[in-house]
């Protein structure tokens, strides 16, 4: 009877729990208000074998220079970051999801703007 609580009750926080780094995961529209105007990008979140991966394209502005793929990627329930580079640049992201948005900020140096960003698609 014991043994049988016990699985029941791990079955249960199995299911009832959020999927760890689960919210972040598919293609989003994020938007960060930099002081020379808005700067919008798709970023794509996918669940890989080793982790997560994260790359992004700038919308609009397919001339200038991109970032990279994210590192050092750390998702935690609905909490997420990650940091890109462009050349000795490198951009920190943050943020927190909320169903189908999300709120953060992106730092560049010491130059923090508000990063917030809505989903185009739901992963797997």
């Amino acid at each position: 009877m014991r043994i049988t609580a016990v699985l029941a009750f791990v079955l249960f926080a199995c299911f009832t729990a959020p999927a760890f780094g689960q919210s972040f995961v598919g293609s989003w529209t994020a938007t960060a208000e930099a002081p020379g105007g808005k700067v919008s990008e798709t970023v794509t979140v996918v669940k890989t074998a080793d982790g997560y991966s994260i790359n992004a394209t700038l919308v609009g502005a397919e001339s200038a220079p991109q970032a990279g793929p994210g590192t050092d990627i750390v998702l935690n329930g609905d909490n997420f970051s990650y940091k890109r580079s462009i050349g000795d640049l490198v951009i920190t992201y943050s943020g927190v999801v909320s169903g189908n948005t999300f709120t953060g900020q992106v730092e560049i140096g010491e130059f923090k703007v508000p990063y917030n960003g809505v989903r185009v698609s739901a992963g797997k």
